[in-house]
Parts: C-alpha cells; structure tokens; sequence
C-alpha cells in the first residue's frame, strides 16, 4: 500500500510539474515584447490547399471542371507601414486564364503608368515637394496641362490623393478622401490643399505638400506613414497586380498586419491534342513601398580637444542586426569638431529581394513592357535626418538626399552634418540620432504544378 501510495504521490507532482511548465510558454507580456527587429518587409507565402502538385484538366468540360485559385497570404512582419502589389507570373497565358491578369499580344497599348520623383534636395516640413509623370495611351502620350486633353485620355486615372475630380476642377479635398489617410488614422485632420503645378518642359506635374498646417512632423508620421502619403498616386493594378495596404508589427498591431490575395483561374480549352501533361510554373511577386526607422545612441561632444571627464567619447556605432526591414543602417561613424559633427552612415540591403526608387513602383510589375535599370533601382531615399527632439534636418552629401547602394554588395554610405544647437555647453551628452530610410521592395517565390490530361 505504501508503494502504491509513493508512486501516485510521483505521478501528481508530475502533473503539476508539466502544467507549471505549459504555463511558462504562455504569450509573453506585451509590454516587454520586442518590436522594430528582424529583415524581413513584406512575407508571402503561397497557400499549398490552392495549389496542388498535380491538377487534371478535362476536355470540352465547363471552365468550372478546371479551376483553381493561386492564393497568396501577405503579412507585414516588419515595423514599417506598407503598400504594394502582387502579381502573378510564369505560366503560359495562352494556356492558363488568372483573373486579373490581362497580357496583351502585341507590344502597344500598354505604356499606362504614373512615377513620382521627390524632390529632397531642399527638403523640409514646410516644402516636401516632388513631381508627378503619368504616361497614358499606345504611344506614351503624357499630360498637356490642358484638362480638356487630360480628361481626354483618362484611360489611367490618378488615383487617391492625386485623383482628378472631373476637368478643369481644382486639385483639393484630397486628404480627406484618401483611403490611406483613415488607415493611418488621420481621417479627422480635415482638408488639404495640395499644390499640383503643371511643367510643360518637364511633362509633368510639381506637388507640394504642407504638414505642418496641422501640426504634424515625423515624430508622427514615422515608419513609413508619410511615405505612404507621398506615394498614394501610384497603382498597383495598372500592370496585372493586386494591391494592399498592411500596418506594421508595432505596439498598436502586435504580429503585423496580413491579408489573402486570390488570382482565381482556369485551365484553357486550348490544350494541345497529343499533350499528356506539362509543368506549369507561377511566380508570385511583391513590389512594396517600406521604410527603416532608427535611432543610434550617438555623443554630442562641443568641445572634443577638451581633456576633462566626459560620459561619452564619439566614434563607431554599431548597429547590430536589422531595425525590421529589408534595408538596414548598420553603423554611424561620428568625427566632431567645435560647431557641428559630422556622421557617416551605413546602409545595406539585407533582405533576399531587390531595392527600387518607391517612386517607380509601378514599374517593378513583371507585366512592364520595359526594363528597370540602374536609374530605378538601388537607390534609398534619406527620408528623415536629425537629432531626437529637434526640426533641424542634417546638411547631407550627397545633397539630393539619396543612397545609391552597390548592386554587387547591397551596400551605401551618406554623410550628413549635425550644426550644434547648444554650442556653448561645453559638455558631452548622448542622444539618439534619428534616421529613416524610404524605399520600394521586390522580393519572389515560385510554385510548380503538373497538370495532367483526365481524358
């Protein structure tokens, strides 16, 4: 009795051991859940019900007998806001119909596209200015300035925040209809007078933005929410994709934001006769305006020859890891002097995708008819540069404000210059340098079916 009275006394402190120890991987405390981490933007991933490894296909049978669905979860995983397309590619579209996905047979007829350029130059909150170049028609024909004309060929429209609202009409209240504007949960700010000049050497329109009407800088539209802003002209679906907003992974949205894209489709009656079966490949793509927010610990020092003691030294900072995103700073050189300090800043891509100007996003689908080269690709916009708690925007050079990364290594510097705001204080401090980085992405993933002949 005794032995059995052992044992069943071994058997319940077991119990209790595994449920202490089941309630230890419990969810963590929110509040010391670390977020801003990791190098990845954007993930997809292809869910494996929609497409299985063998799909038959029927003669002279309903297009219904044949179909299937691509499905493409998207979640943000990283701490930037988000938006972008998926595109589907790589199948035969003779063979295969995806919805939403129209390849025309012949080389004209699909030039439509918009492209932004900022103009970061002479950039600050009271003048964030860019130009807008949308090219519609067979031939690439491109805004006049004349509404009549523009309205004229409204094929593509300007979407969003730069949508005409009929010929002739002023460019305003557009803030206020922007779909983006309520995601970001700016929807109560009102209206905004945007001003949209036309430039007929350049064929383009100028904009110009002020923030700073409402009392808005980027300690509130960090992590990519003005970049998101700045961006809205742009479409997705021009070129055969689907598009998406996601918030980030942060404090207001733990574990980031995800959504399911469908490219539902059919197998073709255009099946060969002497054809068994074929492979069929999809590739999945994801072209997505992001951003990198971070804020190296760096020393202040006005008086760097002075031998007193000081509770920081400028020098290297080494940024370990990722700031959660694809594009990271991974080091801060500082060099001081008595009226200001200069920083050398690092960059490189860490991702496994590819780094384009977020302006020419439309132009990252695999249904543009040209190419990306050099002038669209591996260049990051230094969206924001300054001392923590500061308006004064660093002197950089280059002085457009934009990093120009090596194809071969993924890698760029930019070199900017912090005028000392406390210069007579001849103490040493530590502050945080605030950085942010602006860019699109491009990242890929493929998925191969056999399809098979049923009879």
């Amino acid at each position: 009795m005794n032995n059995k009275l052992l044992i069943g006394f071994f058997l319940a402190l077991i119990l209790i051991l595994s449920s202490c120890s089941m309630s230890s991987s419990a969810p963590t405390d929110p509040t010391t859940t670390h977020y801003y981490r990791g190098y990845e933007g954007i993930r997809m991933t292809i869910d494996p019900g929609s497409l299985p490894s063998t799909l038959y296909y029927y003669a002279n049978a309903p297009d219904s007998y044949n179909a299937f669905s691509v499905d493409v979860e998207v979640h943000n995983v990283g701490a930037s806001w988000s938006r972008g397309g998926i595109y589907v590619s790589g199948h035969d579209p003779s063979l295969i119909f995806l919805e939403g996905v129209n390849v025309p047979k012949t080389s004209g007829g699909f030039w439509e596209h918009c492209q932004t350029r900022l103009s970061m130059g002479d950039w600050d909150w009271s003048n964030i200015a860019g130009v807008l170049n949308c090219n519609f028609g067979d031939h690439g024909a491109s805004f006049t300035g004349d509404p009549n004309t523009d309205q004229a060929i409204d094929g593509v429209s300007i979407n969003n925040l730069f949508g005409f609202f009929g010929a002739g009409d002023a460019i305003n209240d557009l803030l206020s209809q922007s779909e983006l504007l309520s995601r970001l949960g700016l929807n109560e700010l009102g209206n905004m007078d945007v001003d949209l000049t036309w430039d007929g050497q350049t064929d383009a329109y100028a904009f110009n933005f002020d923030f700073t009407e409402f009392g808005l800088n980027l300690d509130v539209l960090h992590h990519g929410a003005a970049l998101m802003i700045l961006m809205d002209s742009l479409s997705f679906d021009r070129f055969n994709g689907k598009s998406f907003y996601l918030a980030a992974d942060n404090y207001d949205y733990p574990g980031g934001e995800l959504t399911y894209i469908s490219f539902p489709g059919y197998v073709r009656d255009t099946w060969p006769a002497g054809l068994d079966s074929t492979p069929v490949t999809f590739m999945i793509s994801s072209c997505y305006a992001y951003s990198t927010y971070a804020t190296p610990l760096v020393c202040i020092d006005p008086d760097p020859a002075s031998q007193n003691q000081k509770v920081c030294y400028p020098g290297q900072v080494s940024l370990a890891g990722s700031q959660g995103a694809p594009v990271a700073v991974t080091g801060v050189h500082q060099e001081s002097g008595r009226l200001s300090t200069t920083f050398t800043i690092e960059i490189s891509n860490v991702g496994h995708g590819k780094v384009i100007y977020p302006g020419d996003l439309e132009l990252c689908s695999p249904y543009y008819p040209g190419a990306l080269t050099r002038k669209n690709t591996d260049l990051v916009i230094l969206g924001d540069i300054r001392m923590s708690g500061s308006d004064q925007r660093l002197r950089c050079t280059p002085d457009d404000n934009i990093v120009r990364l090596n194809p071969m290594t993924g890698k760029g510097q930019i070199i900017c210059t912090y005028d000392y705001e406390y210069a007579t204080s001849k103490s040493a401090y530590k502050a945080p340098l605030v950085i942010e980085l602006w860019y699109g992405y491009s990242e890929e993933l493929q998925r191969t079916i056999n399809i098979k002949r049923a009879r």
